[in-house]
């Protein structure tokens, strides 16, 4: 497995930890030693690695025995360059040739030119690349204020511009901005999360683009037509997803956009490198240990990134922790659990409008036929205004309350009538016999409902017909009915997505913990092989008592082996065909089990990995937490427990529960392995998510106690097998999910278009 590029670490760092008590060091420009995620290290040794921590908490140091009583030297860098000058040439000349052909390729075709500067290292040596090889005449340099850049980039951006204007005469830079300070979407919509990513378009991809076309209007050179290439400084190991990336991407929806990725393939050390050989600016944000530079605070975001900036930039942080603060006071939390809330990362989950005060703005709707009828609580924008975005639109005030009017679709009329009573709307439409009207209509009302203005969707229109300002405006004699501002984003709009709630998780069921449904029996290995062997007869061929066969039945169910009508189900038939891997089958049962046991689920969350326990202690445990069982139904409840683990390889190979005997004493130790298949950890992941409702987790979440399922929670995997294994499957040529394991993100995100039954069809398809 390959290592980790290593980043170079500067004194302010070392002050900034602590470690100015256990070291003397000089304060000079240079770097001092390098780290590979928390993990110090000085001429090639290891002598420190930061644990723990968090947003408000500094992590623990703990210091290796070379790293005792250290005297740190600064690093000649001259020397670093000079042995590695010749990988520098390569790369750097690569990259200029690589510049050289796009522009003379695309300059040919009629492109015109952009760089997009974040003031972050990365589009520093970018802009150094790019400005040494196009004629600045022909290039503009747009940076993307998201008004949560911290005061280092604000700083790094003004100086870079100022020598680079110097150095180029005709260069021209450029800002773009949001309609409203970021701030302020907070508000309107929420914390981002890691499921409502709204910030990324709203405060950065939208207004790029509004800048482009408007620095192209100002030169004469716009038109709808126009063809854009934008050079970045997107690198493939900055994420599973950038990993992806072709280095020249086409086809992006923003008029004619082409992305040019110059050092697609550079780490991280070669760009730190590349700006000390160049001798160029570097954002002061990473002489303290930040790893990647850009919104202050994002949901993305470490915690370590997050507590360094928490330490160095505390009030650019507080105005959007106090957001967090009033969302968590509408969710009913206490300060102290607002701060755990926080601390803990979970604001970073929110998966709806749950806890957004929203003024009371909301809309209800349903179907009859093919009319929609619909409530809108004190909406935001003009319906009629959204309608012409459908189809001709005609109507009539009938009185101050009331308009009716229709909608032209093609060869179809649609008529609706919108009747007002005070700050509220009643509507009800025709949507015709097309469903791509219906949908069209449906967003519509979402967007009338939320709108907050924030401008995205009008980038998305191809004609300039939608324009957004203090109100929305549709110009009919541009509009083309396209629907790409309604298509854009989940619900049309990017507002309603964030403001709406969620169904959210699954109910967890609502039988009691201890049962006895199970007849003291647990599902035995011989039992569920047999079952197994004979899907289709087993019942027929078992000489189980009834005892067993009901126990037996009830199991499979459980495992969701069988269906209510004792059928065998689609996962059965999969894992009959696999079951020479018997292990892996069982660690798919133990993942079904879990969400519908509750004594499972009972154990799992309530013990941790390494615990010994009494059977007697379990009894008396399990009478606490059900405050409706009696003492014999849990003592029955525990004996199926302990038959599971007995017979089966959940307890003697998994050691999920180990069964061990003291005197006359019965224990279970719940000890837990790395040995799991990758893709018993892939079904794990999928079935998290179809119970929590989201596709996007973090490593760190998975090893919380709050976290329902999981791999982790399930075999007590370790998180260095776990990483690797989703490296694993990051590779893997189904591309099961993708990870974030780099300068300590660990961020997971699973696609969309699998579930946890597909994960079966694949190990089915490999492994029979």
């Amino acid at each position: 497995e390959s290592i980790p590029p290593p980043r170079p670490v500067f004194f302010e760092e070392l002050e900034l930890l602590g470690l100015n008590k256990f070291w003397d060091y000089p304060k000079v420009q240079e770097p001092l030693l390098w780290a590979i995620g928390r993990k110090y290290y000085y001429k090639g040794e290891p002598v420190a690695e930061a644990k723990g921590g968090n947003i408000f908490e500094p992590p623990k140091i703990v210091l290796t025995e070379k790293g005792q009583n250290l005297k740190l030297e600064p690093i000649d860098i001259k020397e670093v360059i000079e042995k590695n000058k010749e990988a520098l040439f390569v790369l750097e000349n690569e990259a200029l040739d690589f510049i050289e052909h796009t522009y003379k390729v695309y300059k040919k075709k009629g492109y015109l030119f952009a760089m997009s500067y974040s003031g972050g290292k990365d589009s520093q040596v970018v802009l150094d690349l790019v400005t040494r090889v196009i004629p600045p005449d022909d290039l503009v340099v747009i940076f993307s204020d998201t008004t949560m850049e911290i005061s280092y980039t604000y700083e790094n951006v003004e100086k870079t511009k100022e020598e680079y204007m110097k150095r180029y005469l005709g260069l021209k830079f450029y800002v773009a901005k949001p309609p409203k300070p970021a701030i302020e979407f907070w508000k309107e919509l929420g914390p981002p999360s890691i499921k409502q990513r709204w910030c990324c378009t709203v405060t950065k991809t939208a207004p790029f683009h509004k800048a482009l076309k408007n620095i192209l209007k100002e030169n004469g050179n716009y038109d709808s037509l126009i063809k854009i290439l934008v050079f970045e400084g997107v690198r493939s190991d900055e994420s599973a997803i950038r990993s992806r990336y072709e280095r020249i991407r086409r086809n992006i929806k923003h008029f004619y956009q082409i992305n040019a990725e110059v050092i697609h393939n550079w780490s991280s050390t070669e760009v730190f490198l590349y700006l000390f050989l160049r001798k160029l600016n570097i954002n002061k944000g990473y002489r303290f240990g930040l790893d990647r530079i850009g919104c202050s605070l994002c949901p993305f975001a470490s915690s370590w990134n997050e507590h360094i900036l928490y330490k160095i930039q505390k009030n650019m942080l507080k105005k959007f922790i106090n957001v967090i603060y009033e969302y968590g006071k509408v969710l009913g939390l206490s300060n102290l659990d607002i701060t755990t809330f926080i601390t803990d990362e979970q604001w970073k989950k929110r998966a709806g409008g749950r806890g957004i005060d929203n003024n009371g703005t909301t809309l209800l709707f349903s179907f009859e036929g093919n009319n929609i009828k619909a409530t809108l609580k004190k909406p935001k924008e003009n319906i009629l205004e959204w309608l012409k975005t459908v189809g001709d639109l005609h109507y009539k005030v009938e009185s101050k309350n009331k308009i009716m009017g229709e909608i032209k679709v093609g060869n179809e009329t649609l008529p609706f009538i919108i009747n007002k009573k005070e700050e509220n709307l009643k509507i009800c439409i025709n949507t015709g016999l097309n469903p791509v009207t219906k949908e069209m209509i449906k967003k519509i009302l979402y967007k009338t409902t939320y709108c907050v203005h924030c401008g995205a969707c009008a980038e998305e229109c191809p004609t300039e017909a939608l324009t957004i300002n203090s109100s929305v405006k549709i110009n009919t004699d541009l509009c083309i009915h396209c629907g790409n501002c309604l298509n854009f984003a989940e619900k049309g709009c990017l507002a309603a997505k964030s403001l709406t709630t969620y169904g959210g998780e699954k109910p967890m069921k609502r039988d009691r913990i201890a049962t006895s449904k199970f007849q003291n029996f647990g599902l035995r290995r011989d039992w569920l092989i047999f079952f197994l062997q004979n899907l289709n007869d087993w019942f027929s061929k078992t000489n189980l008592g009834n005892r067993q066969i009901e126990s037996l039945k009830t199991w499979l169910r459980e495992s969701e082996l069988l269906d209510k009508n004792n059928k065998p189900t689609a996962i059965a038939k999969l894992l009959s065909k696999i079951i020479n891997d018997e292990l892996l089958i069982w660690e798919i049962v133990w993942t079904n089990l879990y969400y519908n046991v509750n004594l499972i689920k009972w154990y799992l969350n309530t013990f941790d990995w390494g615990t010994s326990i009494s059977g007697k202690d379990l009894v008396i445990k399990l009478v606490e937490d059900d405050s409706n069982a009696k003492e014999k139904t849990a003592k029955n409840a525990i004996s199926s427990l302990f038959n599971l683990f007995d017979c089966s390889p959940i307890g003697y190979e998994l050691k999920i529960g180990v069964i061990e005997k003291i005197g006359r004493e019965r224990y279970v130790r719940k000890i837990g392995t790395d040995n799991i298949h990758s893709l018993a950890v892939a079904y794990s992941l999928y079935k998290s998510a179809e119970h929590i409702g989201r596709r996007d987790f973090t490593i760190s979440e998975l090893y919380s106690k709050k976290f329902k399922g999981g791999p982790y929670k399930l075999f007590g995997i370790s998180r260095d097998r776990l990483e690797r294994i989703l490296r694993g499957l990051q590779e893997d040529k189904e591309q099961i999910l993708k990870v974030d394991l780099v300068a300590d993100l660990d961020n997971i995100r699973l696609r969309d278009d699998l579930s946890s039954l597909d994960i079966v069809k694949i190990t089915e398809a490999r492994l029979k």
